[in-house]
C-alpha cells in the first residue's frame, strides 16, 4: 500500500493560489507557501519528498475553485500532504512518515480510510495531517460516517489577527470526537455535517442596506464605517462566520457539561432548526449552568422551531453580525456604518438566565406574545428588554392582568429603550471618530430606521 506513495516525483508539488483582492488574505498565502512548501524539508540529512494525487489535476482545481473559503482552510499547517522517504546512510532499509505516522503499518491503515471515501472526501483528506488519532477515529466509523468526518474537518477556516495565518482547527476537532461514545459520536458527526450545510447556505449579506449607501459597484461607501476588531477586512471576518456555529458547537462537546443521554436530545433539535433557530440553542447550550438545562431541554422541547421568530432565532441575533449594526446620517448627508462588537458571553448568560426566568414563571405562550412584539428590536438591547420587562412583571403584576398587557407594556417601554440605545451608539461613534487621526467632520448623527427603504429624509431618521 505504502509503496503507491513512496514513488518520488521530483519537483511535484502543486502550487496554491489565490486571487482574493484582500492584502491580508494575499499575506497569509505568502507566508504560508513560504513556511510550508511541500518541498520544503523539515531538516537536515539524507531526504526525498514524494507526492501522491489520486485525481487528476482538473478535479483538483474544480474543487479548490468550488471550495476554497468554504472547504479547504487549511493554507497553513498541512498543504497537500506528503510522504517523506527516509534513506539511511548506513544502507539500512528506508523508512517513510506520513504526516506525523512514521510505522508503516500505520500509514497503510491511513490509506485503507482514505480509500473508502468518495473521491471529493479523498481529496479532502489529503488536507487533514495523518495523525494516530486520526487513524483510530476513522476506524471506529462506518463510510458515511467518515464522508462526513472529511467534511467538517475541513470547514473550519479561522483567521488569526494576531499571526496573520488562516489555519484550520481539525485536530482539535478530532480530538473531541476522539473521546465521545459510538452513539454520540455518530449523532455528533450529523449535527457537524447539518451545520457545515447550513453554514455554507446561509446568505451573509446585510438584510438592509439604506438607499444610497451602495456604489456603482454595489459595494458601501460609506463616509465612515466603525469596527472595533484589529482589522477591517469584511471578507476575512466573514471567513470566521462560516466555521462560528461549527466551532461553538465543538466548544460545547468539549465542556463536556452535559451526559450522552442530553447531547442525543439535543442533537435531535439541532437537526430541526434552521440556521438562526441553531445559533441560539447552541449559544445558549454552551453558555448556561448545569442546574439550568431542564429548563433549557423543556423549553427546546416546546418551542415551535419550525416558526422562524421562535426565541431561539431571537436569541441567535446575539452573534450575528448584521443584527449588531447600525446606519447613521451626518449633517452632511453622508452615511456612517457603525458595527457594534457582539455581546461578550457574560452579557449573553445574564440574557439566557432572564429568559429561562420568563419560562419558568410564565411559560412559553406568554413568551411567544413578548417576542412576536420585540423580535425587531435592535439585538444589543434584549437585555435590557427582558430583564426591563419581568422587573415591572414582579414589581407590578396588576399591570399584567389583561390579555392586551405585554402590548401595552411594549408599547409604553420600547422606545425609551431603543432611544437610549441609539444615543449611546452615537457616543460610540463620535468617541471612535475622535480617536482617527484626522477624524470626519460629522455633525449631528441621525439614526436610519431598518424598516425604512427608500431615500432618507428629515422624517425618516431620528435622533
Amino acid at each position: 500500500m505504502i509503496n503507491r506513495l513512496a514513488n518520488l516525483v521530483a519537483g511535484s508539488a502543486h502550487n496554491y493560489s489565490n486571487n482574493s483582492k484582500s492584502p491580508h488574505l494575499n499575506s497569509a498565502v505568502k507566508d504560508a507557501g513560504a513556511k510550508y512548501d511541500p518541498n520544503t524539508l523539515p531538516s537536515g540529512g539524507d531526504y526525498h519528498v514524494s507526492l501522491s494525487a489520486a485525481q487528476g489535476d482538473d478535479l483538483f482545481e474544480d474543487f479548490l475553485d468550488d471550495s476554497f473559503f468554504k472547504a479547504i482552510p487549511e493554507l497553513v499547517s498541512f498543504g497537500y500532504s506528503s510522504v517523506y522517504r527516509i534513506r539511511a546512510d548506513n544502507k539500512e532499509e528506508n523508512s517513510f512518515q506520513y504526516g506525523e505516522l512514521t510505522e508503516q503499518s500505520d500509514i497503510d491503515a491511513f490509506l485503507v480510510q482514505k480509500d473508502r471515501l468518495s473521491s471529493d472526501g479523498q481529496i479532502r483528506f489529503s488536507f487533514i495531517k495523518p495523525t494516530k488519532e486520526l487513524l483510530e477515529l476513522s476506524q471506529r466509523l462506518n463510510d458515511d460516517e467518515l464522508e462526513k468526518l472529511a467534511e467538517v474537518l475541513t470547514s473550519a477556516p479561522r483567521y488569526n489577527e494576531y499571526t496573520n495565518l488562516i489555519s484550520d482547527h481539525s485536530e482539535d476537532i478530532i480530538s473531541t470526537l476522539s473521546t465521545l461514545s459510538d452513539d454520540v459520536l455518530s449523532s455528533s458527526l450529523d449535527v457537524m455535517a447539518h451545520l457545515v450545510q447550513q453554514n455554507k447556505a446561509h446568505d451573509r449579506t446585510a438584510p438592509f442596506t439604506p438607499a444610497g449607501l451602495l456604489g456603482e459597484d454595489g459595494i458601501e461607501n460609506p463616509l465612515l464605517r466603525v469596527e472595533y476588531g484589529l482589522f477591517e477586512d469584511l471578507g476575512l471576518s466573514e471567513l470566521n462566520d462560516y466555521s462560528s456555529h461549527l466551532m461553538q458547537y465543538v466548544k460545547l462537546l468539549d465542556n463536556n457539561k452535559m451526559h450522552d443521554g442530553q447531547l442525543l436530545e439535543l442533537n435531535q433539535h439541532i437537526n430541526q432548526g434552521d440556521f438562526a433557530t441553531n445559533a441560539g440553542i447552541i449559544d445558549m447550550a454552551t453558555t448556561i449552568k448545569p442546574f439550568e438545562q431542564d429548563s433549557f431541554f423543556a423549553m427546546l422541547q416546546e418551542v415551535d422551531k419550525s416558526n422562524t421568530q421562535n426565541i431561539f432565532a431571537m436569541l441567535g441575533q446575539q452573534t450575528d453580525k448584521w443584527a449588531h449594526t447600525q446606519y447613521f446620517m451626518t449633517e452632511g448627508r453622508e452615511f456612517v456604518v457603525h458595527h457594534d462588537e457582539d455581546t461578550d458571553e457574560s452579557e449573553r448568560r445574564d440574557l439566557h438566565k432572564s429568559v429561562l426566568e420568563a419560562y419558568e414563571n410564565n411559560g412559553l405562550s406568554w413568551m411567544n406574545e413578548v417576542i412576536e412584539f420585540t423580535f425587531d428590536t435592535p439585538a444589543a438591547t434584549h437585555g435590557d428588554m427582558w430583564q426591563q420587562l419581568l422587573h415591572d412583571v414582579d414589581n407590578h403584576p396588576d399591570e399584567f392582568l389583561h390579555s392586551d398587557s405585554i402590548e401595552v407594556w411594549a408599547e409604553n417601554n420600547l422606545d425609551i429603550i431603543k432611544k437610549n440605545f441609539v444615543q449611546q451608539q452615537i457616543q460610540k461613534v463620535y468617541e471612535f471618530n475622535l480617536d482617527l487621526r484626522v477624524p470626519y467632520q460629522l455633525g449631528e448623527l441621525k439614526y436610519i430606521e431598518p424598516e425604512i427603504q427608500d431615500e432618507p429624509t428629515d422624517n425618516s431618521v431620528q435622533p
